[in-house]
């Protein structure tokens, strides 16, 4: 839902679940080949030097990526590609806009001492792909859904970011004995009370913008860089980060998923409002206290509790903005930690 206002940091089933355990890339035996490939290049071509800098960028990144494994799964009609590191209770963390998995690498290996963490792309985004053009909050939280019943995971906690919270509160309204329960992270949420304020925001601009149909896509194709460069432009983002969020919204089947999840809004309060009732799952919703949805958070809680939810928690993490796990990782992690153990 990333979104910037002018004065905050708000940027803002059959199961046919074949798992492909693909790029098992745990770096230790992919940084050997690397270097083993390194070392060809530089005897075969006197100084090495343009292999090695092709190389160079490939062995930090595996580095970066130490701990981690890599699979897809086909799941719900689409084919979703996730990261996976730790063990334990059964942990699922869903990024939102304009970002992919990376949006948690850097909660990823505190958090995978105490759980098993799994990280997936969303439907359309980075390495994921949608075989539908249904991106839906509650189509995405089935795909989640199906996702965790392949990988045999018992009862996940779902935490998510912006449209992955959005997508983590559908799934406790569709599964909620699928869970032990959600966190919802700065985002406001279709259909509960705050929505309509929410999207009153000047800052959310681009909202409109990406449910216009077809424009975006044609304005933004092959020159999106400069537009996600804006939404991430008022945190403080290491130029990696940056990097895998330009990669993961590149093409035009991926930035047509992007400004699919926006135009299913409308449908996303729908659903919210058909599934009001009785909810036992634990939720708790999450805001950067610089993040201009803080003002916002008593009254989606409420609206969250009077739809039906029992269990909700409030919690503001300090000197955070939207983008709250860039902001203050070792706060979000603990909060994590808190709830899903």
């Amino acid at each position: 839902m990333a979104g910037e206002g002018r004065k905050g940091n708000w940027r803002g089933a059959g199961l046919a679940c074949n798992i492909r355990q693909m790029d098992e890339e745990k770096s230790n035996s992919g940084t050997r080949a690397l270097l083993g490939i390194a070392a060809l290049g530089v005897a075969l071509a006197g100084s090495g030097y343009a292999i090695a800098r092709t190389v160079a960028p490939r062995l930090a990144a595996r580095r970066r990526d130490r701990g981690l494994s890599f699979g897809t799964a086909r799941v719900h009609g689409a084919v979703l590609h996730f990261a996976r590191a730790g063990r334990g209770p059964a942990l699922i963390l869903l990024h939102g806009f304009p970002q992919d998995w990376h949006a948690w690498r850097a909660v990823v290996d505190r958090l995978a001492k105490r759980f098993t963490v799994i990280l997936p792309d969303l439907r359309g985004i980075g390495g994921s792909t949608a075989g539908s053009d249904k991106f839906d909050a509650a189509t995405m939280a089935a795909d989640i859904r199906d996702l965790a019943k392949a990988l045999k995971l018992d009862r996940p906690y779902i935490v998510g970011h912006d449209i992955g919270g959005q997508v983590a509160h559908a799934f406790a309204l569709q599964f909620p004995q699928a869970t032990r329960g959600v966190m919802v992270l700065d985002t406001p949420l279709p259909g509960v009370d705050g929505w309509d304020d929410c999207l009153a925001n000047p800052g959310l601009w681009h909202v409109g913008f990406l449910q216009t149909p077809d424009l975006p896509e044609t304005l933004l194709a092959g020159r999106h860089a400069p537009f996600i460069e804006h939404m991430l432009g008022f945190a403080d983002f290491a130029p990696e980060r940056m990097a895998e969020s330009l990669k993961a919204y590149g093409s035009a089947a991926q930035l047509h998923a992007a400004c699919e999840i926006y135009r299913a809004f409308d449908r996303n309060v729908r659903f919210t409002r058909e599934h009001r009732g009785a909810n036992d799952v634990p939720l708790v919703f999450g805001v950067g206290a610089k993040s201009p949805l803080a003002a916002l958070a008593p009254q989606i809680a409420r609206g969250l509790r009077d739809g039906g939810f029992a269990k909700v928690e409030e919690a503001t993490v300090a000197d955070a903005g939207h983008f709250i796990i860039n902001d203050q990782p070792d706060a979000v992690a603990g909060l994590i930690e808190r709830h899903a153990s």
